[in-house]
């Protein structure tokens, strides 16, 4: 018995994250292999005791010749026990397959068949925003880029969209989000600490960092007539505050109770980074449209869906009562269904938790 438990100890377990993009975010894809490997060698220095190890699963390395269509020799060779999904784009979609727009999109839709069936893998879709060095010229290349869109627009609805300004911060950017899904599939608590309102912890400063990105979404809120560009704009800032996350979680409590809606945008972020079940009845405040604008209510939307996936089970309850209120608030503003219908997906990945956790 005793030599049974120690091999059981010692056994590694390999955590496997299907990457899927089209060809024009190479670069991307080698990040997300270094970013694997510099996880891997600092558990294994810092917390051997873990016995985890990340394993990246691309078409190129996973995949061999053989007979039939491409995809179809994608989706029988790559195996179906992956953990995470994480997707990328930029200025293409892809090639098209028999069923979809892509082979991409393909892949994502059968990761979302799965997850809806078991409750994984879990699911992070990356858009880069960088400006191309010449715009599409040829009917294939605007199609291209359409088909970006139209699939951009398409996981927006859903919450599971991530953006990043260039090349250049697409590791750092990806680092935060691949962690705390290496966390939820361990059903870990988040590594970092909030401390409590009345400790002096609360009282820090807002890093210098998270006032100007606030400044910045205040400006353009006020500024931008809207539409889907200033909402580009805006998602671009709220996805720049979830990356400083790490060094702004401290101020949590300042962020939420500022007059400034930037600076409570931010506190919405630090919670869709590091999510917490005694934040998540504010969460549904934010839905109230007299409280706030259909952004910050929206973004708080995803933030309680991304709560439904971190947090465990013994909140599924207090999450179920929550989602309930945020949705109820939501509908006084029948006009903007984007906040109702992300509510809505929240609410179908809880009951998909709850049919797992009891099977």
């Amino acid at each position: 018995m005793e030599g049974g438990s120690t091999a059981s100890k010692q056994m590694t377990q390999v955590i496997k994250i299907f990457l899927s993009s089209p060809a024009d975010v190479i670069a991307e894809q080698q990040a997300v292999l270094a970013l694997a490997e510099e996880i891997n060698d600092v558990i294994a220095f810092l917390s051997p005791d873990l016995n985890v190890r990340l394993e990246v699963l691309r078409y190129q390395d996973n995949v061999y010749p053989d007979a039939g269509r491409p995809q179809d020799v994608v989706d029988r060779q790559m195996p179906k026990d992956f953990d995470i999904y994480l997707g990328i784009m930029w200025m293409r979609c892809g090639t098209p397959t028999m069923d979809d727009p892509s082979g991409t999109i393909h892949e994502f839709r059968q990761a979302m068949k799965r997850r809806e069936a078991t409750g994984r893998p879990i699911v992070m879709f990356y858009f880069s925003d960088e400006a191309p060095s010449s715009l599409p010229r040829t009917t294939e290349a605007i199609s291209q880029l359409a088909g970006v869109m139209k699939f951009r627009d398409e996981l927006s609805l859903i919450g599971l969209t991530m953006s990043y300004p260039d090349r250049a911060s697409f590791r750092e950017r990806v680092r935060g989000g691949l962690l705390r899904a290496v966390a939820d599939v361990q059903h870990r608590p988040s590594a970092v600490r909030v401390d409590s309102p009345d400790t002096e912890a609360s009282a820090l400063e807002v890093p210098a960092s998270i006032a100007e990105l606030a400044r910045s979404y205040d400006e353009v809120r006020d500024t931008m007539r809207p539409g889907a560009e200033r909402t580009r704009k805006m998602t671009a800032i709220f996805s720049d505050m979830m990356s400083q996350a790490p060094v702004a979680i401290k101020a949590l409590e300042r962020l939420k109770t500022s007059r400034s809606a930037g600076e409570r945008l931010a506190a919405v972020a630090l919670l869709r980074a590091f999510p917490q079940e005694a934040e998540i009845n504010w969460l549904a405040d934010r839905l109230d449209p007299d409280v706030e604008t259909p952004f910050v209510g929206y973004q708080a939307a995803t933030s309680l869906a991304q709560a439904v996936r971190s947090l465990p089970v013994e909140a599924d309850a207090n999450l179920g009562r929550t989602i309930d209120k945020a949705m109820a608030l939501a509908k006084r503003n029948p006009n903007d269904p984007p906040r109702i219908h992300m509510l809505e997906q929240a609410r179908q990945e809880l009951l998909v938790k709850r049919r797992v956790s009891d099977a």
